[in-house]
């Protein structure tokens, strides 16, 4: 009887060795802290009902289209990209403002300004180390002077794009990508960068006479 029992004992004991030896904490995962996970998990309900949404109305509207609901999402899909790249196009243009603003200045709004008054304050913005300042305002006194020209109108406005179309002038494009950079992409301005503008406007204004009128209407 004891021989019998003898393994069984023992067989029981290797079991007991191995459970403790497996409730290690090395044998199981440790537990984090989640701070973040009621609130993440009520977001990913709130976010549920409307997506359940559109899948039915994308599945009710394949029924009656051929190809079914992959072409609806298909069509859908194109849709977002297109509404993306129009975004994008855009913001990238960038508006023609060509000052800061006065609260930020404390210098009159360029708004009320004549290009001669502007090209002045240009001069003593370059002359006092103010680049980028001085870039800014002789864009805005070359573009005062095309719509005293009525070549094109609305000026301080219109996105540098459309004027480009109504120009269709080379050294605009260049000046007005260079300015893009300087006043949104917070490249830093020089003083190369102002003489350009002195060098480049008067021939953009010179050929601009070939064309009167062109741009002048939205």
């Amino acid at each position: 009887m004891s021989r019998a029992t003898a393994p069984l004992s023992t067989a029981n004991q290797a079991r007991h060795a191995a459970s403790e030896i497996l409730s290690a904490s090395r044998f199981h995962q440790p537990k984090f802290p989640r701070p973040l996970h009621g609130l993440l998990n009520s977001f990913g309900q709130i976010l549920e009902a409307p997506l359940h949404a559109l899948n039915s109305l994308v599945n009710s509207i394949g029924t009656s289209v051929p190809g079914g609901v992959a072409a609806v999402w298909a069509i859908l899909g194109v849709a977002v990209v297109a509404v993306v790249a129009l975004v994008a196009a855009r913001s990238a243009r960038g508006r023609v403002a060509a000052l800061a603003s006065p609260t930020a200045t404390g210098k009159p709004d360029a708004s009320e300004l004549d290009a001669s008054e502007l090209e002045r304050l240009a001069a003593a913005a370059q002359a006092a180390g103010r680049f980028e300042e001085a870039v800014r305002l002789r864009f805005r006194a070359g573009l005062a002077r095309l719509a005293e020209r009525q070549v094109i109108i609305s000026a301080p406005t219109r996105p540098s794009a459309d004027i480009s179309r109504a120009l269709d002038s080379s050294r605009f494009d260049s000046l007005a990508g260079r300015f893009d950079e300087i006043v949104y992409g917070a490249s830093p301005a020089t003083t190369e960068d102002v003489d350009q503008q002195g060098r480049e406007w008067p021939e953009i204004l010179k050929a601009s006479k070939s064309t009167p009128g062109a741009g002048a209407r939205p």
